[in-house]
């Protein structure tokens, strides 16, 4: 009896032990295999997740720090898949911080790729947090390949209307027309050359005259210094006799107002005799006027009181 109730015990000891290492193990599983972990809620709704399964990588500035742990149909965004991943705790997730899908292009393997736009934005270490929606390289690839696939088009619309029936015949008179002005360009050519060289004749012979004229301009500077000087005698021996016929002028001033004096007195004397032969031509007149008193006497009539005739 004792061995088979050491077998017992032994038995029972070694199934509690089983129970208590499966109980680690799934405590162990359910935080994290022991690590501190946060969990977070990502909502895509313009990403494809192609490629991404439980336990697909979480990369933080090219480390891994998490997995993803399950997947469902968002509630709140239709058409949006939230994605629950754990993320270690150490991990600076931020406010700022954004989630983005990359693809292996290879292989297709999705994995998420945790962004910060701004690193001194305070950290989200609150429970059951969500980390918004962010652009991946493929996106904003694919939208540049957009852009250039629509800017390409419109290029080409452009060219096939550059090359319209009119504006090809336009662009071929145009051709022709720089033809014709090619082989006019050998002929304006020579001509320019010609022109060059007649320039070129006649700034030699404009630099002879000026040498010339140079030489003239010397012996006309040379002439006019020489007539300076005898014009300066000559101003000078005029003045000269410019002050003495001033001179000459003031003393035939001075004898013109004697004579004048002298004439003016001799003018008042024949002028007061001129008066006086007047009065006596006066006279004269008067007793000439009466032929009879002039010959026989005034009449008894016109004697005053005491004349008597003659």
């Amino acid at each position: 009896m004792e061995p088979h109730a050491r077998y017992t015990v032994v038995g029972a000891s070694v199934l509690i032990l089983l129970g208590i290492v499966a109980a680690a193990l799934v405590w162990l599983l359910a935080s994290g295999n022991g690590r501190d972990v946060r969990h977070y809620t990502l909502t895509f709704t313009r990403q494809s997740l192609e490629g991404l399964e439980a336990n697909s990588e979480v990369h933080m500035k090219g480390i891994r720090v998490g997995s993803v742990t399950r997947f469902a149909f968002s509630k709140k965004q239709p058409g949006g898949v939230d994605v629950t991943v754990e993320v270690d705790a150490a991990a600076p997730v931020r406010e700022s911080t954004r989630a983005v899908v990359d693809r292996n292009l290879v292989t297709g393997i999705a994995t998420i790729r945790l962004v910060t736009l701004q690193e001194d934005s305070p950290l989200l270490d609150r429970a059951h947090a969500t980390i918004p929606e962010g652009e991946s390289q493929l996106q904003q690839f694919s939208q540049t390949m957009s852009q250039l696939a629509q800017g390409a088009d419109e290029t080409m619309k452009r060219i096939r209307q550059a090359l319209s029936p009119e504006n090809q015949a336009a662009f071929t008179e145009t051709l022709e027309n720089l033809r014709v002005a090619s082989r006019s360009a050998g002929a304006l050519t020579a001509r320019m050359d010609a022109t060059l060289a007649s320039i070129g004749r006649g700034a030699g012979a404009l630099q002879s005259t000026l040498t010339l004229a140079a030489g003239d301009f010397h012996r006309l500077a040379d002439r006019y210094d020489t007539l300076g000087a005898q014009a300066g005698t000559d101003l000078g021996e005029a003045a000269a006799a410019v002050r003495q016929l001033s001179g000459d002028v003031s003393r035939l001033a001075g004898r013109t107002e004697d004579f004048l004096g002298d004439a003016g007195i001799e003018l008042r004397i024949t002028g007061q005799q001129l008066r006086s032969t007047a009065d006596a031509l006066g006279t004269t007149s008067k007793k000439l006027g009466d032929p009879r008193a002039a010959l026989f006497g005034p009449s008894a009539a016109s004697l005053g009181p005491g004349e008597t005739g003659r």
